[in-house]
């Protein structure tokens, strides 16, 4: 295992021990992650660039729409009417949380160049090597994800 996967690894049994000790910290998570930085959903990413050519750009904070509770922004107005006509569809899975971390019953926060459309549907991932890791067993990770979510932002 490498350095990285080790560390994080790490981090996420931290994350569990310390939302163990204190159970309203994971009641405190939005539905959707907003990043630690902007308070903007995707890290202030335009999620209709990971659908239309793959590759990831800052919004425009002019342009922006609300949905799930959280301000998503776009490049252009014609990618905000395409998120806007079928948000379900074009958000990220697991509110945009690391889909790694939530198959392991954890939230971490994502890097957004580190995903992958799967299935029809967007996946975000900690790091590209959480991402290679969480690939390896896709299915199984997703379906062991979607059995902790939602309630995993409840616990």
């Amino acid at each position: 295992m490498s350095r990285i996967l080790r560390l994080f690894a790490l981090s996420i049994l931290l994350i569990n021990t310390a939302m163990m000790a204190a159970p309203t910290a994971r009641a405190a998570s939005p539905e959707v992650n907003l990043g630690h930085f902007n308070g903007l959903a995707m890290n202030g990413y335009d999620v209709m660039t990971y659908w239309r050519g793959g590759n990831p750009q800052k919004g425009d904070p002019e342009i922006a729409a609300e949905y799930n509770g959280a301000t998503w922004v776009f490049l252009s107005d014609e990618n905000r009417q395409a998120f806007l006509s079928d948000p379900a569809k074009f958000a990220p899975q697991f509110g945009g949380y690391c889909a790694y971390a939530a198959s392991q019953n954890a939230v971490a926060d994502v890097d957004p160049i580190a995903w992958r459309i799967w299935d029809d549907k967007l996946y975000l991932n900690y790091s590209i090597e959480v991402r290679r890791l969480w690939a390896n067993k896709i299915d199984e990770n997703i379906d062991k994800a979607n059995g902790y979510w939602p309630n995993l932002l409840q616990q």
